[in-house]
Parts: C-alpha cells; sequence; structure tokens
C-alpha cells in the first residue's frame, strides 16, 4: 500500500539528556523544528549545547561549515514547561527507562499533538503495547529505538504496539528515512529484538565468567569474534545498575538471568558499579585494567579453542531464531540488519541468520545442544529439534 509523504515541520522531544539531545540534533540537521523539553530551561539548554559541540566537531574536521551550524541551532528551541507543545508533528519522549515515569510523560504531553500525528517512545526494553494505555490513541503511538550515539549509529527500530496502526508504523518509517537512518520494524515483546538479544550476549558472558572461564580471555575471543564491543567493557559502559534495572522492568527472570542479577547486584553492592564509579569488571585510572573477582573460581575449566567466540555469536542468533518463530521479528533481514548496525554482531558473517547458515543450521543446532546445561538461553526450540 502506498502512502503519502508525512510532514515533519515542528516535533517535540522530551528529555534532553545524551540520547534526546542526540535525536534532536538529528532531526534539527534535517531541517524540522525541534522543541527540547527537560524539567528546567537549563537542563533543556544543555541538551542544545550538546548539538553545538558536535557541529564544532564537524567544523574542526571540515565537514560542516559555520551557517550550517547556525541554522541547525536554530532550528532547536531549549523548553521547560509544555506550553509551546501544540500542533506538533509528533512528539518523541527520551526519558530515563522507567515505566511509571514515561507513563506520566505521555499523558502530561499529548494534547500538543495535532489530529495527523503520532507519539512515539524511545525506549530500550518497556513493551510499547503497555506504554501506549496512557496515550489517548493507542493506534497513534508507536516504538521507535535510537541507538547511542544517534548522530553516529544509523540503526532505528520501529516497534509495532498491539494496537499500533499501519500508517503510524509508515510515518515511522518516513522520519527514519528523514534522518538518514537505516530502519528495522519489529513487533512488541520484552527487550523487542535488538536489546533483548543483546542482552543474552552480555548474559552469556557472565554465564562464563561465574563458571570460572578468565575475564581477559573472553573480552579478547569477543573481539577477535569481530563483536563491536567486548560484554564486560559493555556492562561497565552502560553501568551494572542500570543492567539491574533494566532486569527489574522484565515481566519474569530465567534461572541463567537471575544468578546473572545476583551476581552483579553483588559487585554493585561493593561498589562495583562501572565506568562513572571508577571500577566494574574493569578498574579505571591511569589505565583500565581488567579486575580479577577473588570471589569466582580459582582454578580455569579446560576449554577448547574457539568455544567462548562459538557461545557469544551462538547464543545471540538461537535467541534470533526464537524472535523470528515468536513474531517478533517479521522476517531474517530485519534480523541480520539490526544485529549488525544496532548490536555490534561481526559483520564478517553478515548477521545472526547469515552465522546460522554459514555454519549450517544442522551443525548450528548440534553445536547448540552441546551447551545445554549453561542455561536456558540454551533451550532449542521444538522446530529445530525435527
Amino acid at each position: 500500500m502506498l502512502y503519502d509523504p508525512f510532514n515533519f515541520s515542528r516535533i517535540g522531544i522530551i528529555g534532553a539528556g545524551m540520547m534526546g539531545a542526540g535525536i534532536a540534533f538529528e532531526a534539527a540537521k534535517a531541517g524540522i523544528k525541534v522543541l527540547l523539553k527537560d524539567m528546567t530551561i537549563e537542563q533543556a539548554q544543555q541538551g542544545k549545547f550538546y548539538s553545538e559541540r558536535i557541529c564544532l566537531k564537524l567544523i574542526e574536521k571540515g565537514k560542516m561549515h559555520d551557517e550550517q551550524m547556525k541554522q541547525l541551532l536554530a532550528n532547536i528551541e531549549p523548553v521547560c514547561d509544555y506550553d509551546t507543545f501544540h500542533d506538533l508533528d509528533m512528539i518523541i519522549e527520551a526519558v530515563f527507562e522507567d515505566l511509571d515515569l514515561k507513563k506520566t510523560v505521555i499523558q502530561a504531553s499529548q494534547s500538543g499533538l495535532h489530529p495527523e500525528a503520532f507519539f512515539a517512545s524511545n525506549t530500550t526494553s518497556l513493551l510499547i503495547s503497555e506504554l501506549a494505555k496512557s496515550s489517548q490513541d493507542p493506534a497513534t503511538f508507536i516504538g521507535i529505538h535510537f541507538f547511542s550515539p544517534v548522530d553516529r549509529m544509523k540503526l532505528v527500530e520501529i516497534i509495532r504496539g498491539r494496537e499500533t496502526s499501519p500508517q503510524t508504523v509508515e510515518k515511522a518509517r518516513q522520519l527514519a528515512h528523514k534522518l538518514g537512518k537505516t530502519a528495522i520494524v519489529v513487533n512488541d515483546g520484552p527487550g523487542f529484538y535488538t536489546s533483548r538479544v543483546f542482552f543474552n550476549y552480555l548474559l552469556e558472558a557472565i554465564t562464563m565468567l561465574l563458571e570460572g572461564i578468565p575475564a581477559e580471555q573472553i573480552e579478547a575471543k569477543a573481539r577477535e569474534a569481530g563483536f563491536g564491543a567486548s560484554p564486560l567493557a559493555v556492562l561497565d559502559e552502560i553501568s551494572l545498575p542500570l543492567m539491574l534495572h533494566v532486569y527489574d522492568q522484565f515481566p519474569s527472570l530465567s534461572a541463567s538471568q537471575q544468578r546473572a542479577y545476583r551476581y552483579i547486584n553483588t559487585l554493585v553492592s561493593e561498589g562495583r558499579s562501572g565506568r562513572k564509579a571508577g571500577k566494574g569488571f574493569y578498574t579505571y585510572g591511569e589505565s583500565k585494567t581488567l579486575w580479577k573477582d577473588p570471589a569466582l573460581p580459582f582454578t580455569a575449566p579446560t576449554i577448547e579453542e574457539g568455544i567462548i567466540a562459538k557461545r557469544l555469536l551462538h547464543v545471540m542468533a538461537l535467541d534470533s531464531y526464537r524472535c523470528l518463530e515468536e513474531g517478533i521479528l517479521d522476517n531474517k533481514s530485519d534480523g541480520d540488519t539490526g544485529s549488525m548496525l544496532g548490536i555490534g554482531y561481526p559483520q564478517r558473517t553478515g548477521g545472526v541468520f547469515g552465522h546460522i547458515d554459514q555454519v549450517g543450521l544442522p551443525q548450528f543446532v548440534r553445536e547448540c545442544e552441546q551447551f545445554a546445561d549453561k542455561g536456558e538461553q540454551w533451550d532449542i526450540p521444538e522446530s529445530l529439534q525435527k
């Protein structure tokens, strides 16, 4: 079905932190007028300063002119209330990943939309169908998951809620195109597609760590395999308390996830919260060094060459297959694109389904079965057991 082009001339963005500020930069660069709202005008102005800093770096590199920066910054108006939110083409909320907070923001701001407009929630894991209950019209409510840093990450994950209309999905696609992004469209579920599969990457790393596999081996083998970032370094960057908070938002946790949760919680209680705290899985100072947890098994298990990389690659591909079977993914292509552009799956594989094809499905299933004792993340769907 063909849809008419949707006009994005004036939008509202709620939350001027790194994510909201990054979205504002991309929208302003595309010629869209942006109302960037936060709790205080100072916080909103800081969000605009973020765009100014990016522009200055681009000018230094010869990729932007002064006049382009001036026009881009003129497109961003910092605000601290909803008084100016009227007749907007869309609103994107990008506040902290908290269900109640997001619901409050949705209820407070949606009257600022014009009749043909739509509301988007930028979230990594919260159910869109649940958030849509706070909307005046769930058909015009959608999830748009941007990736950080927004100005450098090309992927946008569009999430349909149970009642999201095809017209709203198309408008979200058009926005992604206008911002120069590559869009995948997935269906609602805990963690959607990219976050859910990426969390399994992190989970498998912690599972191996608790088995006694040294952290330096896990990190080195992840890098050698071609992942965009090694798992324990990623956990430090996103912060361990935030990982716990994300797990808290899930409807339920498997035994493997509960085990990982308890371990992360122990580290947090010991003050090892991640990079910002100066220590997490790594210790930060003049140099960045991996920390050896004395509470973990002292003697490392004997493991075959290639097993660590295989577990990291396979666990993400296996859960991607589940996402396809469960209807989170509509097609393999979105799974491959999302895994490579959004969560750093090795480019050489062609994506998660490309990896399965390279290994060969029967061999892939046999190898996954070898890890059945490592946790529920290795459960083989019935359709693969034939």
